[in-house]
This record gives structure tokens, C-alpha cells and sequence, in this order.
């Protein structure tokens, strides 16, 4: 969904339909309509944003084919539907994180994501995120691994100004920081990959990372603000009560400080429903739907409540 706020900001409410994936096209197609539309219409909207996770195989197939690539394009936009980010964490399936960042498939892989999104974003919308792994798991992390991968990242980087230059889109990779891992922190971030490039690198902020007390969230937004690095997309909004927060407080904070200006950003907000994805498949489609049309209206919801309004 797009929300708009009063100084003409643009605000893309998605979910993150890693819940449902699928390993070929035409299984991807098949969950757009089983699972997507319906939650369109239960929230009432001629058009929803969904965050798709392709899987290596599926990624290559696109990048190869152009006549897939537009008829995944046209597929979207017969159901109503639109992608303005993708997850780019998954390996060969959306629960294993796949290759770190030191490894050449995670630089294939990120790029052909890149591609994609570049030919999949709406004519109007001149920003796409991905979210990717926070470098590696830190207790593999050796001094020249991590050479290895800032050296992938300045490729990527290059490569992200490239695509800008011929299609005028610009493509921006978020770094989730996680506990255990060469980035834990959004400081960790900022340090190792934000002053490679501040306009196409930033930070993938985790909604619930933050809730649950892994990092103190003014001092986060605080570090981003004063590094001038984007946020380059909220994830794992959820409202559901269980062995996570409400990730409630941490979504009001990091849009008032991107809605004010302190804090850039593409404003890209994605609600993640893996907890409850298991229990919904297994009472049917109906139920997941039911559980991703609840999430995205209490999302909907509190945005409203800052002010934004639906925009069509």
C-alpha cells in the first residue's frame, strides 16, 4: 500500500511474502494469486506493495530470460500488485541466509536481485531496496575475509551507480545488522559499509531487533542521522504478541525521524509474519491470509495515526 504524508513524502507498506515461497516461476505466480490478491481485497485497496524473495534459481532464470522478467511484470500489475523491495538474505531457500559476503554467489546474487528490481519497480517510484546478511557470521570472520568482501562491496556499489546511469532508478542494498554476526549493530554498519557508499549501501533496520533491547533505538537512528546514511528499509513490523515485542514504538520512532528529515530513507515498511506463517499454512490458505491482512492493517493502521494518508 502507498501512505502519503503532508510534506509529499511516499510511504510503501508491503509484507514479506518469503512466508509463501516458492522455487520456480510459475509456483511464484501461482502464490501471488492464492495468497496476495486476497489479502488485497481484504484490506480494500486497488493495489499493495509485496516484498518478494526470489531464490537463486528463480533469479537467474529472470536475468536470463526478458520475456519472464515482463511477464512477471505484467503478473503484478493484473493482480493489483507492486514490488518496490526484495529480500536478498535467503540462499537456496528463504530459512538458510546462503553465501556470506566473501563468497562470489552472494555478489551474483545480489546484483541479478538488483536487475530485477530495476525493470520490476513502477514507473513511478524511483527507489528499490534489498535487504541482505550482515556480512557473515562473525566467529568465521578472519582480517582478510573482510577484505575480500569490502572489495564485493565496492563492486556492488559501482555496479548500483551503473543501473542508476541507464535506467534512472536507484537500487539501494541494506545491511541487517544480527546478533553473532560481523555487523551486529547499526554502528557496526555504518563503520563497515555506510562510508563505502552512502547513497546506494545503508541499513536495513529489523523492527523486532530493536524492540527487543539488541540495540537501543534512539541511539540507533541517532547514528544513522549524523552518518547521513539511509535506511533502506524497516522490516519484521509485526503486531503479534507471543515470544517477540510489539514492534509498535520502534515503527512510530523511525518514521517520525524519516518523516522529519533526520533520518533519510526510502520509507520502504515490511511486515514479516514467519511465526505465524506455520500454524496459518497448516489450517489453509484462507487462515495465512487472514494473518497477513490483519498484520498489514494494524501496520496501516498506526501510520495513519502519524498522520499519513492513503495515497492512491
Amino acid at each position: 500500500m502507498r501512505l502519503r504524508h503532508d510534506d509529499g513524502t511516499l510511504v510503501h507498506l508491503a509484507y514479506n511474502a518469503g512466508v509463501h515461497p516458492a522455487e520456480d516461476l510459475e509456483n511464484l505466480i501461482a502464490h501471488l494469486t492464492r495468497y496476495a490478491v486476497p489479502v488485497r481485497k481484504r484490506l480494500g485497496v486497488e493495489r499493495m506493495g509485496i516484498g518478494l524473495w526470489l531464490s537463486p534459481t528463480v533469479a537467474d532464470h529472470l536475468t536470463a530470460d526478458r520475456i519472464e522478467l515482463v511477464r512477471l511484470r505484467r503478473s503484478l500489475e493484473e493482480r493489483g500488485l507492486e514490488v518496490v523491495s526484495l529480500n536478498g538474505t535467503g540462499g537456496r531457500n528463504q530459512e538458510v541466509p546462503g553465501p556470506d559476503w566473501a563468497k562470489p554467489e552472494r555478489y551474483r546474487y545480489t546484483m541479478a536481485l538488483a536487475k530485477i528490481l530495476a525493470f520490476l519497480l513502477p514507473d513511478d517510484v524511483r527507489f528499490g531496496s534489498i535487504s541482505t546478511i550482515p556480512i557473515g557470521w562473525r566467529r568465521d570472520w578472519p582480517a582478510d575475509l573482510h577484505t575480500i568482501a569490502t572489495r564485493r562491496l565496492e563492486r556492488l556499489a559501482r555496479e548500483l551507480r551503473g543501473i542508476y546511469s541507464v535506467t534512472g532508478k536507484t537500487i539501494r542494498v541494506g545491511f541487517e545488522p544480527w546478533p553473532g554476526c560481523v555487523l551486529e549493530t547499526t554502528e557496526q554498519a555504518l563503520e563497515r559499509v555506510c562510508g563505502i557508499d552512502s547513497e546506494h549501501l545503508g541499513v536495513c533496520l529489523d523492527a523486532c531487533h530493536l524492540a527487543c533491547g539488541a540495540e537501543e533505538p534512539g541511539a540507533a537512528l541517532r547514528g544513522l542521522a549524523k552518518a547521513g546514511a539511509p535506511v533502506v528499509k524497516l522490516g519484521h513490523v509485526h503486531n503479534h504478541a507471543g515470544e517477540m515485542s510489539n514492534t509498535g514504538a520502534v515503527l512510530h520512532d523511525t518514521l517520525t525521524a524519516m518523516l522529519s528529515g533526520a533520518v533519510s530513507g526510502s520509507a520502504h515498511i515490511e511486515v514479516e509474519t514467519h511465526n505465524l506463517a506455520v500454524p496459518g499454512r497448516a489450517k489453509g490458505p484462507g487462515a495465512l491470509v487472514s494473518l497477513l491482512a490483519e498484520e498489514l492493517a494494524w501496520a496501516r493502521t498506526r501510520l495513519t495515526g502519524l498522520g499519513l494518508q492513503l495515497a492512491a
